[in-house]
């Protein structure tokens, strides 16, 4: 019986978190956060959860949420201060002068670039309507280069080369003590090898959409910089570059984060960029409330068993090198796309906690962060990214966004894959 709640609340999560029903006949609609508090509600009340679980899950979770707070803060100065509304000008302006491949190629590379600086969410929620509006008035007659584009943005990212790139790496890497410059040093060049390989499929499958296009030299308009732009840019750097530099001394990751917001705030004030209150309006509480829900949820997954049974399966296969790092790679590729990688993160890190290697661990990450090429529901951010396109009045199907994903999908899970065994 038990089983049955445990699978039926996972599976109301996500349907809820995937659909987003309106609530009644009001105009609220469920959110992946609301849908998230459902499930431990469930989950609490038929005694599969316990108070006791809620505390565990705060212990682990609080630093990677805070980190993830913090990033946001900063992406909203970033943001305020006008820098992607500028380098959307500066791509219009090169587009304009060069060809829609040229630009294609430089909005590829700038959503490789944004998520690993900040995140996976963050990038998406930026990006997506800063490039709908771009190519609406590059190409007004071709929605297509509309799709294209937007396609670049959610594919760009595919294994996140830091700790910090992707909230559900940031929370597996602290449950599992796997450090900042350990990470990074097996996960850039996979990262950058994948996103390689991303850009040529890509490429190669919007060519005859990326050549019909003319090219129709005209004048753009400026956009003056906001004195605190180059600040704020320079200060996200320094965050950045301060995040290997503490871990190299056995410090807090999340300290950084928690120093570059306050920074970010005195910034804001001293340059009048923006008031606190609007500055936090750029936190999501919605995606801190499904991170810390999901979590839960996957907790009582743990207590049916669920957990047992995948580390049962996992544990046939360690020590068999480059078939360990498969059979766990595709599991967490295909859970993330059925399931959301979020859960599937939390299950693989469960069930994975006990080895003494990091390698199966990374190898479930690298399947998590590639797997939700397949479906939309694979992940928070193809949520956001769809529902941001919805609202852009941009329409993509599911049958079009599988053909495509699996197209990438299965070249870049087995580089990636093999990059691994070979790294490791």
């Amino acid at each position: 019986m038990e089983q049955a709640v445990a699978y039926s609340t996972l599976a109301l999560t996500v349907t809820l978190a995937v659909s987003r029903p309106r609530l009644g006949g009001s105009g609220l609609r469920f959110s992946p956060g609301t849908a998230a508090l459902v499930g431990v509600v469930v989950l609490l009340l038929s005694g599969i959860l316990s108070w006791r679980d809620m505390l565990v899950s705060a212990v682990v979770q609080w630093r990677p949420l805070l980190a993830l707070t913090c990033i946001m803060v900063m992406t909203g100065v970033v943001h305020e201060v006008g820098a992607f509304q500028r380098l959307a000008l500066r791509i219009e302006t090169h587009a304009r002068r060069t060809s829609a491949a040229r630009a294609f190629s430089l909005v590829f590379l700038v959503s490789v670039i944004t998520p690993s600086l900040l995140n996976n969410d963050a990038a998406i929620l930026l990006l997506t309507p800063l490039v709908v509006a771009l190519t609406r008035r590059l190409y007004p007659d071709q929605p297509e280069m509309t799709v294209a584009f937007a396609f670049a943005v959610f594919l760009a990212p595919g294994v996140a080369p830091f700790v910090i790139s992707n909230p559900m790496n940031m929370i597996v890497a602290e449950f599992a003590g796997i450090g900042f410059n350990a990470y990074a040093r097996v996960m850039v060049p996979i990262s950058i090898a994948g996103a390689v390989l991303t850009f040529g499929i890509l490429r190669l499958h919007f060519r005859h959409l990326l050549a019909s296009v003319p090219t129709k030299p005209e004048v753009v308009r400026t956009m003056a910089a906001h004195p605190a732009e180059r600040p704020a840019v320079v200060l996200l750097l320094l965050v950045f570059g301060a995040y290997p530099a503490m871990a190299a001394v056995d410090g807090p990751i999340w300290s950084v984060s928690v120093g570059g917001a306050v920074a970010c705030l005195l910034l804001a004030w001293r340059y009048r960029v923006a008031t606190p209150q609007r500055l936090f309006q750029h936190v999501s509480p919605d995606i801190l409330v499904f991170l810390w829900g999901v979590f839960l949820v996957v907790v009582g997954l743990r207590h049916v068993g669920v957990v047992d049974r995948l580390a049962h399966v996992y544990r046939s296969t360690s020590g068999n090198g480059l078939y360990e790092i498969g059979v766990v790679g595709g599991t967490a590729a295909l859970g993330s796309a059925i399931v959301d990688n979020h859960p599937m993160s939390i299950l693989n890190m469960m069930a994975l906690g006990a080895h003494g290697s990091s390698t199966p661990l990374l190898a479930a990450l690298v399947g998590g962060d590639i797997g939700p090429r397949l479906l939309p529901i694979g992940s928070l951010a193809g949520l956001l990214w769809m529902d941001l396109l919805r609202r852009c009045g941009v329409e993509i199907g599911i049958g079009r966004f599988m053909r495509l994903g699996t197209l990438v999908l299965l070249p870049t899970l087995s580089l990636s894959l093999l990059m691994l065994w070979f790294l490791t």
